[in-house]
């Protein structure tokens, strides 16, 4: 009996040891299999991560915009039906220079880009020459070299428009000026100013009256389109350099016809290839009818009945436009329906950019905006590019 007792006792301890064993067993696999669990969550979560991340950056350098296609050219001509209507829109469209975001512009078929300072004419040089490599149609290269704030004050000083006091003088800026831009590959300066009087930035225009002004616009105009660039006479139809900033308010002012004198001389005279449109709202002799000058048909209207040139928008983020408006829609179908030849528009991401096409698109197929206004703006856009366009 105890001889019994004692197996039975042995084989209970036996049985508690290989429970004992299978439950740490199991109990191994459980904590292997939480531990793998996590790691598989972890590595879903990491590989979540990593993809939201790289379809943000994808999405911020304008990588999943499509193309629409490549336009038929053949030589200097070019065929406009072969632009699709968003391409149309783009080639109407300038905005800001980002080196990541070159591939998208090209693939949207932007008009345009707009260059702030760099740190040397080889900078300058070299990123204009990635930008116009492998563009289908040439983009407009511009800057506001005017002399007061230049984009090219790490190089050298350019004399500000201030400091002119003959038409020599204003020439041989403007041929100055022009020379230095067109070796660094830019085609369009938004200069001269020729506002009446800067209290805010006192150096952006010339002094003098109204006919002193606009004799030293020419002269500089044709100063600096003796070197192949496109000169903006601004900001029409005056005063938005007194008063306050329409970078930063909403502003309004009367016009009389000194203010619109210089416009209508350069009109007359010839030479200038671009006028720029600002957003103070107006009235007098140019009245904007209670909108920002440069969404205001009226006032846009009345200067091509003078001016058959470029028109030009001021870049539409300015606070003195972008808050008269409720949002960014809206005021894209405005500046496009007004009737600007060429917009502004310095948003720094590409699928904004891409959205405003879309929006301005979609205005125009459902007849907010004139199909055939958009067609003569892009002729004129393909024609200060040096096409004939069929």
């Amino acid at each position: 009996m105890v001889d019994g007792l004692k197996v039975k006792r042995g084989n209970g301890l036996g049985v508690r040891r290989e429970f004992s064993l299978l439950e740490k067993e199991q109990r191994g696999k459980r904590e292997r299999g939480k531990t793998l669990f996590h790691k598989r969550i972890f590595l879903f979560l990491f590989v979540l991560v990593l993809f939201l991340l790289m379809m943000s950056v994808a999405k911020a350098r304008g990588w999943l915009i499509a193309s629409d296609g490549e336009p038929v050219i053949k030589g200097n001509t070019i065929v406009l039906d072969s632009l699709t209507l968003e391409q149309k829109i783009g080639q109407m469209t300038v905005t800001l220079w980002l080196p990541e975001n070159v591939e998208a512009f090209h693939r949207m078929q932007i008009g345009g880009v707009h260059m702030f300072a760099l740190e040397s004419e080889q900078t300058f040089s070299d990123a204009i020459t990635h930008v116009q490599e492998g563009a289908s149609i040439p983009f407009f290269i511009t800057a506001d070299a005017e002399g007061c704030i230049s984009p090219f004050e790490n190089i050298r000083i350019l004399a500000p428009l201030s400091s002119i006091h003959s038409v020599g003088a204003a020439y041989e800026k403007g041929f100055n000026d022009g020379e230095f831009m067109r070796k660094m590959g830019f085609n369009v300066n938004f200069a001269p100013v020729v506002d009446l009087g800067d209290t805010i930035w006192r150096c952006r225009t010339f002094p003098g009256d109204e006919k002193q002004v606009a004799t030293f616009a020419q002269a500089y105009v044709q100063g600096l389109q003796s070197q192949g660039l496109i000169a903006t006479a601004k900001h029409y139809p005056g005063k938005t350099l007194i008063g306050k900033d329409p970078h930063k308010f909403i502003v309004g002012e009367d016009i009389d016809a000194a203010d619109v004198y210089p416009y209508v001389y350069l009109s007359q005279k010839g030479d200038v290839k671009s006028v720029m449109v600002s957003h103070v709202i107006t009235t007098g002799t140019a009245d904007s009818n209670g909108v920002p000058s440069v969404v205001s048909p009226s006032v846009i209207a009345d200067l091509k009945k003078q001016y058959h040139g470029l028109i030009i928008s001021d870049e539409i983020h300015m606070l003195g436009l972008e808050k008269f408006y409720s949002s960014l829609d809206e005021m894209y179908v405005a500046v496009f329906a007004a009737g600007n030849d060429v917009v502004l528009n310095f948003d720094k991401n590409p699928h904004e950019l891409h959205r405003m096409i879309s929006v301005v698109a979609a205005a125009v197929r459902d007849g907010r905006i004139s199909e055939e206004k958009i067609d003569v703006s892009v002729r004129k856009v393909l024609g200060a590019k040096g096409f004939v366009v069929e």
